[in-house]
């Protein structure tokens, strides 16, 4: 290892190098906040020593490399492990410096001795002095050179921040005048010129510690940290020569950051789900390094002995995965229902759909197959959705992707795929009718996320076409206002208004409606002329046009109605799983417990005892555990938003949660 200390404008003057960015390096990523930060550094060093404090110097950082050998006649090659952000910034402003400058000698000046190497040949790697990744390469080069940028080409960071530079060099020097070019100047001479560095040479082919893999592994860039996909690519691609490595990052890793912008780190983490059948870490932050070493150790042996095979397959994978995230199967009907989990937001799935879609690629699966699987697990997500049930997904889908050689084998896919669901226990239970129809019997149906998703749902079972929620028209319409207005209070009367809250926002007094009118305080008559001539939808005519008043009990019947629809035509399941299995689960259970006390989970001092008839006693009174739960929690004030409490998983016995308990002895 060599060190030095030295200016950063005296190392980047050097015609005899060139600096390459090695495509295990990631993308530029500083954005505005960091090259103002730079700007005030370089701005504030110039007045102090333009005021006297002579040789004021700003440390910019240590700068690490390595050197590659290159041909005859061709600058030295060093391989930047560390500095790629800031040497990156520092020819960003020197190329909006110079395109601002009028006079040719300046121009010229910071061409020549700092961007370009007058020794490279035809506009190549060598002719400019810092040679990017490959996808900051294109839009970096026609920067250092003078040519055309693109459209697209604008919207990089590369693009982004030299466009910054020069706004903000002409808007504190306004270099239109010699003055102005004279102040520009000043802050390379008093400024940019005292930034000092300290260079690090790494040896690696004489020191074996000096491992640029290890420590490039350990830095990190203004203090954000590296991506699980940074550490991986790192990974996959250190250690190979030069060439090698730009080969596999050109051919492989190039594939994931082009089908999947922004998702590599959670395509990685889903892909080894997938293959392990096991939950991991979300791809955070803050995880990175916890699935890092996971990757390495899932992974190590087919680094050691073939890694282009492992490439190979993340790439081809990662193809898969776009379809999932964009669609692009080939089949209509089966990206619309990936669609549909995009719109549900099923990323905890994404694992075992990307198992789906490959065993679909080697034959495993017809399309159809898949489409009745997915259509069966989109019904499981919605059913649960509607019931607010989230809490462990991400631990259980990705056990679902050990399924696939049983759902091979069967030739009933809708039935293994519902026997699969049912399985699934307790807080990943598959919602019963009866859970579900109570659910949408009560709750407030328009503050839902889903609302016109689901509605959407009902058309499509009234007409067999769904509108696309996307639709800038379509709307979701109270019908029945969210505020009565005095006409509205006339024609209710004071009975009916006393009950417009409890009803106002239930499915029953909503509907889809395709139209750019305002109807919100019309009253139900001319409400209901739009929906039978203009609306477009057979759902804002059903169960409301052949109405002669709009009422709470009007709402009421027809949220019956759109839940038997929901439940019955839009998400249905078995007959043999319509009954509610937490309350068989909840019988059984207290069943082996009559005589025993419970404590409540929230406060261990409140007990209660389990009698015949899976109820307990409670203060002297009878009570199902879901309702005691309940009041409860509105004594504690602690009640949810929706109100709604599985009773035993809010109860012990003997320490242990009643889920816990085996069913049987």
């Amino acid at each position: 290892m060599k060190t030095n200390d030295s200016r950063l404008l005296n190392l980047l003057s050097n015609n005899d190098v060139t600096f390459f960015i090695p495509p295990y390096q990631r993308n530029y990523e500083w954005s505005e906040p960091q090259c103002q930060v730079f700007l005030d550094d370089i701005a504030n060093t110039c007045t102090k020593n333009i005021c006297g404090q002579t040789h004021v110097e700003h440390f910019f950082g240590a700068i690490t490399y390595f050197q590659t050998p290159s041909a005859f006649g061709e600058p030295d090659r060093l391989i930047l492990v560390d500095g790629q952000q800031r040497i990156t910034t520092t020819m960003l402003f020197l190329a909006a410096l110079r395109d601002l400058l009028k006079e040719k000698e300046a121009r010229d000046l910071i061409d020549k001795r700092y961007l370009i190497n007058p020794t490279g040949k035809d506009e190549g790697a060598f002719t400019v002095k810092l040679k990017q990744v490959e996808s900051d390469w294109p839009t970096y080069k026609k920067l250092i050179l003078g040519r055309p940028v693109s459209e697209p080409e604008k919207g990089t960071a590369v693009y982004q921040n030299y466009d910054y530079f020069k706004k903000e060099l002409w808007r504190r020097c306004k270099p239109a005048d010699e003055k102005g070019e004279a102040a520009a100047l000043d802050l390379v001479k008093f400024g940019l010129s005292m930034f000092r560095v300290v260079t690090i040479e790494l040896e690696p082919m004489r020191n074996c510690w000096e491992n640029p893999q290890e420590i490039f592994e350990s830095m990190n860039s203004l203090g954000k940290p590296l991506s699980f996909a940074d550490l991986v690519r790192n990974y996959l691609l250190l250690g190979l020569d030069p060439d090698t490595q730009t080969d596999y990052y050109d051919q492989y890793w190039m594939t994931l950051e082009r089908e999947l912008p922004g998702q590599v780190s959670n395509f990685i983490r889903d892909y080894m789900q997938m293959r392990e059948c096991r939950p991991l870490p979300k791809a955070t932050d803050g995880n990175a390094k916890r699935l890092y070493r996971a990757f390495k150790e899932i992974f190590s042996e087919e680094v050691i002995g073939h890694r282009e095979g492992l490439l190979t397959t993340l790439a081809s994978h990662a193809t898969t995965y776009a379809n999932i995230l964009s669609g692009g199967t080939g089949n209509v009907m089966l990206d619309r229902i990936l669609g549909d989990f995009r719109i549900l937001k099923v990323t905890t799935a994404y694992s075992f759909f990307l198992a789906l879609l490959q065993a679909r690629g080697r034959g495993d699966f017809t399309d159809i197959d898949l489409i009745i699987i997915l259509e069966t697990f989109r019904t499981y997500i919605i059913r649960r959705r509607i019931c607010e049930l989230v809490a462990g997904e991400n631990k259980g889908f990705p056990l679902l992707c050990r399924e696939l050689k049983r759902l091979k084998e069967v030739k009933d896919k809708k039935e293994e795929m519902f026997r699969l669901l049912r399985r699934q226990q307790f807080v990943l239970r598959l919602p019963s009718d009866k859970e579900v129809s109570d659910r949408l019997g009560t709750m407030n149906f328009y503050s839902f996320q889903y609302r016109k998703f689901c509605l959407a749902l009902v058309e499509e079972s009234l007409t067999k076409s769904r509108p696309d929620i996307r639709e800038a028209n379509l709307q979701v319409e109270h019908i029945m206002p969210q505020t009565l207005s005095d006409a509205w209070k006339k024609a209710l009367g004071l009975e009916e208004i006393t009950k417009h809250q409890q009803v106002v926002n239930l499915i029953g007094n909503l509907t889809l409606i395709r139209h750019n009118q305002e109807l919100g305080q019309k009253l139900f008559a001319e409400k209901r002329e739009v929906y039978e001539n203009n609306a477009g939808l057979q759902i804002a005519k059903s169960f409301i046009t052949d109405q002669t008043e709009w009422t709470s009990e009007t709402i009421r019947k027809r949220t019956e109605w759109l839940t038997e629809v929901l439940t019955t035509r839009v998400l249905p399941i078995p007959s043999l799983l319509t009954h509610d299995p937490l309350s068989l689960t909840t019988k059984l259970v207290l069943g082996r417990l009559v005589g025993q006390e419970i404590a409540y989970v929230d406060d261990p001092t409140v007990t209660a005892k389990v009698v015949e008839g899976a109820q307990v006693l409670f203060e002297g009174r009878l009570w199902r555990l879901s309702p005691l739960t309940k009041m409860l929690k509105e004594r504690s004030g602690t009640v949810s938003a929706s109100g709604a409490y599985r009773g035993i998983e809010y109860w012990r016995w003997q320490g242990k949660v009643l889920t816990a308990l085996p069913l049987f002895d």
